[in-house]
């Protein structure tokens, strides 16, 4: 499971480790379109489940995310009231320690057309000739698992994308 953001992706080893990030972060996500590549029925109805439970506030205790915790600072008073100051402390988020490399197939790309960059997902998009499917690549790092022959193709391709997406698409 992968949670892709503007600037990095983050990988969860399950569905449900998902919600150990913060509320108001699940909450964000809840008002996203899901992108179910895999068609796993699973992850749709989780989807659809944290949508439900952000509605009626979290009150299903599997399916709650994590909220702070109030920790009261050692030796310090607020002047103002004479009550001890507290910090929100969140415990840290669950994520896979190593990035999960998808096995790539070698030398794939002789019928390659173009490749370009899917704004509305976020990918590159691999195009090729006949009726082949095309190929998603959710995460820049996929490209170390190809082989010289097929990093060669794409160095001498350029990539196809818009002029508003420049910046993420190079």
């Amino acid at each position: 499971m992968a949670v892709k953001r503007e600037h990095d992706i983050q990988y969860f080893s399950s569905l449900l480790s998902i919600l150990s990030l913060p509320f108001y972060d699940v909450a964000a996500l809840t008002k996203l379109e899901l992108i179910n590549r895999s068609k796993f029925e699973g992850a749709t109805l989780f989807a659809r489940k944290l949508k439900i439970n952000l509605r009626i506030g979290w009150k299903d205790e599997l399916y709650k995310p994590q909220f702070p915790i109030y920790q009261q600072i050692k030796y310090t008073l607020d002047p103002s009231t004479n009550t001890a100051k507290c910090k929100l402390v969140y415990r840290p988020v669950k994520v896979m320690d190593e990035i999960p490399q998808m096995p790539m197939k070698q030398n794939f790309l002789e019928n390659m057309v173009l490749w370009c960059y899917d704004s509305d997902a976020h990918e590159a998009v691999i195009v090729f000739k006949d009726d082949q499917e095309n190929f998603r690549m959710l995460d820049p790092m996929w490209i170390i698992n190809m082989s010289a022959s097929d990093i060669n193709k794409l160095f001498h391709h350029d990539i196809f994308y818009e002029d508003k997406d420049t910046y993420q698409a190079l």
